[in-house]
């Protein structure tokens, strides 16, 4: 049936229309939104709002930089403590154990007939130091040290059966041991002090980057406090007065155990470390200085290099007298003037060919008695360096133990007073 409007040509949908509405559509809802938003945030109440977001955002992260720098440095420090170090005390005692044996058997050797008991027994005691020390790098040592040994018995051997030809055992076991098993324990003694140094100086130094982000936290509460100020016309938000709070004690935290952190660490290496290194050198330098004394006889000539060990032992001593008094250095400098003197009496005995003499110079008189003492001396002079080194690093740990949970909590004290500082305010536009 036909209407009144029949004779109107009926249009055809445009489809293509309705696809980019629904497109508009889709992409302006967000952009409303954002707008809708921008538009809150220039409101009093919005922008009281954003500025608690970036107040506890800015706190957090603070908080979480210096919570995880703090957690860093104390695992550090504690490899530092109990890796490190005892892997270079390990090296430190593997290199003078081997140097030390070496000592005691061209002494023992020269004694003639039947070794000493006691040699033999502090002989036996270094190298079984020596064999505790070793690690698994140590693979080169490990394979020489009994082709070591085994020249020291043979040499004793034809010692005790009166044949000459064990002086040649005995300079080849000596050659072997300082010219390859030394050098390859001097290499890893080097390698350890050297990681246990630079670590020592890197760990202690300021985290100036977490201790910025504290700063720049309490300074935009203290801007925040301001602006709030201007908005509201109150002076003192509580809320904000407690986060700042917390925020300083925080800050302050952090600074006083990197004070003392830096102070400990820069203690340890200057009181401790390079003391015990230059001793360490020293001790080798005495230990090989004594087998060229005992092996001089062997091959009936005066031994060398004895200055140079003099020269090495009295800057080490030295440095001991600088961080700490003259009495600690003063056994050790007295055994060294006999041992000087007994030396040159038995270079004496050698160049007048009076052989009998020399040995007995070597072994049982003033020469043999003033190097125990002074390389017992140097002995106790290193383990004290050692023991004041774990002292100042424990207290450098020590300092920095509670920092990482102390702030963490700090920080959340904090973000939840700039909440409860602002919920007032918020409350007013309600």
């Amino acid at each position: 049936m036909d209407t009144a409007d029949h004779w109107l040509d009926s249009l055809p949908a445009d489809h293509g229309h309705e696809q980019r509405h629904r497109v508009l559509d889709t992409f302006s809802r967000p952009l409303v939104k954002v707008r809708r938003i921008l538009s809150y945030i220039t409101t009093s109440p919005g922008k009281i709002l954003t500025l608690t977001l970036v107040l506890c955002i800015a706190i957090g992260a603070a908080g979480f930089s210096v919570s995880r720098s703090s957690a860093e440095r104390q695992d550090q420090l504690n490899v530092l403590l109990n890796v490190t170090e005892p892997r270079s005390d390990a090296a430190h005692n593997l290199y003078t154990s081997l140097s030390l044996a070496d000592a005691l058997a061209t002494t023992g050797f020269v004694q003639g007939g039947a070794e000493d008991p006691e040699t033999r027994a502090h002989y036996d005691e270094a190298i079984d130091r020596a064999a505790l020390a070793m690690g698994e790098g140590d693979r080169d040592i490990r394979r020489q040290l009994p082709i070591y040994t085994g020249l020291v018995e043979t040499a004793r051997t034809h010692n005790r059966l009166g044949n000459p030809v064990g002086a040649a055992y005995l300079a080849n076991a000596s050659s072997l041991m300082r010219e390859q098993i030394l050098p390859d324990a001097r290499q890893r003694f080097t390698s350890s002090a050297t990681t246990l140094t630079e670590q020592q100086r890197q760990l202690p130094r300021p985290q100036w980057v977490p201790l910025s982000g504290l700063v720049a936290a309490v300074l935009l509460l203290l801007v925040a406090q301001w602006w709030l100020w201007r908005l509201t016309r109150r002076r003192l938000n509580s809320g904000f007065l407690a986060a700042t709070a917390f925020m300083l004690i925080a800050f302050l935290w952090m600074g006083i155990s990197n004070y003392a952190t830096w102070a400990a660490g820069s203690r340890s290496f200057e009181q401790a470390t390079q003391p015990w290194e230059q001793l360490t050198t020293a001790r080798i330098a005495v230990h090989q200085a004594r087998t060229d004394e005992t092996l001089a006889l062997v091959r009936r000539q005066p031994a060398g290099d004895f200055d140079q060990a003099v020269t090495s032992l009295h800057w080490a001593l030295d440095s001991v007298e600088k961080v700490r008094d003259a009495d600690a250095a003063a056994p050790a400098r007295a055994a060294l003037e006999k041992w000087q003197t007994a030396h040159h009496q038995l270079n004496e005995a050698i160049d007048e060919g009076d052989f009998d003499r020399a040995v007995e110079l070597a072994t049982r008189s003033d020469s043999a008695d003033s190097y125990a003492q002074l390389d017992a001396s140097l002995e106790a002079l290193i383990e004290d360096s050692r023991a004041s080194m774990r002292t100042l690093l424990s207290e450098g740990m020590a300092a920095s133990q509670l920092v990482a949970s102390a702030v963490a909590v700090l920080s959340l004290c904090a973000v939840l007073s700039v909440l409860l500082g602002m919920r007032p305010r918020l409350q007013e536009y309600l």
